[in-house]
């Protein structure tokens, strides 16, 4: 039998298409797709794996499929939805068997630009560049068609070509919010943070709903060393009810970077609760805690660290305060043999704490 989720997608495409047959008459057509194609791949004596089944579900999907379509009328409407829902569902080769059998319906440039998106996702990017630029000739004033060129070669490794696509987005569509965000993106990447929030701020200027916008400009305005700024997009942020747990980090981080360390601490500590594992994260809050002076806390995070870099001078001498003012006094003197490896000067930098750790454990004073 042909798995549910099959069944939930032609469900789905029906509620659409109302043209397509019942259900009840596709299921056994699939289910016997599904039977025959297995009997010609099955090999005797061995188990089915679900990668095997996953695929023969997808192909015998596909084949009933493109045999309904070729005798069904549909509308262009219906057309893009079938497209972008077969798309999502990685179901490549039935979106090509309905972009060809409803070719009638596209405009040249639509109909070759869908053919680029099929063969880019299926992997073929020359061919996918081939298709795009057809679209293009037949019709140069497409934003969207630019942006997925501009992403092509990107798959092709041509960053700079890319970024030439992206410029063209905006130049020919002035509001297409994907061409600012895009280049803001790569600019980020790159490090050029300058031109990444330039252009994060023109793409809010377009549209101040989108998540990465925020973003891409707070980490920009970070990396710049532009603290106020990122403020102002945090605040930009809350302001208009975008809402994202790279957000609260990022507002973390803002607040530890402009003082505010009790708040910093409170987005730190939300943001590691839903995602345990960022270790960098829990390096800025652990300095943030280091700066508050919340050595009972610190350790957790310290020791979390030391998995990772156990010879970290710095994490190596937060633990031995947090030793030192949980009066571990053994422990204290421990971490100091290792700091003093490392580096000599801390005998001297915590020389009051040694004294206070000998006097404690009634030690004399000695070299350590």
């Amino acid at each position: 039998m042909i798995s549910s989720k099959w069944l939930e997608l032609y469900q789905y495409l029906n509620s659409q298409i109302p043209s397509l047959p019942l259900q009840a008459d596709v299921e056994p057509k699939l289910n016997d797709r599904l039977m025959f194609l297995s009997a010609q791949f099955a090999k005797k004596g061995q188990e089915q794996d679900k990668n095997q089944l996953d695929w023969l579900e997808h192909e015998s999907f596909t084949l009933v499929l493109s045999d309904i379509f070729e005798s069904l009328s549909i509308t262009q409407e219906q057309l893009q939805f079938l497209f972008e829902t077969l798309m999502a569902a990685q179901m490549c080769q039935l979106a090509m068997v309905v972009t060809n059998r409803y070719k009638s319906l596209l405009n040249i440039d639509e109909f070759k630009s869908k053919c680029g998106l099929v063969y880019q996702q299926l992997g073929d990017y020359e061919m996918a560049k081939a298709m795009l630029e057809e679209s293009i000739s037949a019709n140069d004033q497409n934003p969207m068609v630019y942006c997925h060129l501009g992403f092509n070669y990107l798959y092709l490794n041509e960053r700079e070509l890319a970024i030439e696509q992206f410029e063209r987005s905006i130049e020919v569509a002035p509001g297409f919010i994907g061409g600012y965000q895009n280049l803001a993106g790569l600019y980020y990447q790159d490090s050029k943070f300058e031109q990444a929030a330039d252009f994060a701020e023109r793409a809010f200027a377009c549209d101040k709903s989108l998540v990465s916008t925020y973003i891409t400009a707070v980490s920009s305005y970070l990396a710049l060393g532009q603290n106020d700024k990122a403020d102002q997009w945090i605040n930009a942020a809350f302001d208009h009810d975008i809402s994202s747990i790279e957000l609260v980090r990022l507002a973390g981080i803002t607040a530890h970077q402009n003082g505010r360390l009790e708040e910093a601490l409170n987005a730190l500590d939300h943001y590691l609760l839903l995602k345990p594992e960022s270790y960098d994260v829990v390096n800025i809050r652990a300095r943030v805690k280091a700066d508050l002076g919340c050595y009972a806390e610190l350790e957790e995070d310290i020791q979390q660290l030391l998995i990772f870099e156990p010879h970290d001078e710095w994490c190596l001498e937060q633990l031995f305060l947090c030793h030192f003012h949980a009066k571990r006094w053994a422990e204290a003197q421990l971490v100091m043999v290792e700091l003093n490896k490392l580096a000599a000067h801390y005998k001297i930098t915590y020389r009051e704490q040694l004294n206070t750790i000998n006097k404690a454990l009634s030690l004399d004073v000695v070299e350590i």
